[in-house]
């Protein structure tokens, strides 16, 4: 491992971050009563907190919340916005998780500053990279490894 994967833990668990019923209710401008609502119906879960009872949200509930209101906003129905929110979810975890492993640096080549998403082949002899230009156009390069030491 090297780089800027040293400085990263391998897990970053973004759920240990909670948000009060009441900053929810404001940062996606959904009322409480209508969280409550979905969590009543499964579509959100809240945990208790013991000191003061009231309900928080973890970042994955938050990431829920904010997909619902906006498939809502869209005209879909409570029920297909859940269903079409945890498809995404799913896929949210599945990038993270994606990435995670993925990303090995961030490097210079040609005085660019390109991602090392790592081996390229089996052989272990070709690395992945990737680099968004001045168009926010992503662009891949796979490097030799033999090249790329000289």
């Amino acid at each position: 491992m090297s780089g800027l994967k040293k400085l990263f833990p391998q897990k970053i668990d973004l759920n240990r971050l909670i948000f009060k019923i009441g900053e929810v209710s404001k940062m996606m401008d959904v009322s409480t009563r209508q969280l409550r609502y979905w969590e009543q119906k499964g579509y959100i879960t809240s945990i208790r907190d013991d000191k003061s009872r009231s309900r928080v949200f973890n970042m994955e509930n938050l990431n829920k919340v904010t997909l619902i209101k906006h498939y809502l906003d869209k005209g879909f129905t409570l029920t297909a916005a859940n269903e079409t929110a945890s498809e995404n979810i799913a896929k949210m975890r599945y990038l993270r998780r994606f990435m995670m492993n993925a990303f090995e640096d961030v490097e210079t080549i040609d005085g660019q500053p390109v991602v090392n998403l790592g081996y390229f082949n089996e052989e272990k002899t070709s690395i992945l990279y990737a680099s968004v230009d001045e168009n926010d156009e992503i662009k891949y390069r796979v490097v030799d490894i033999k090249k790329k030491d000289k």
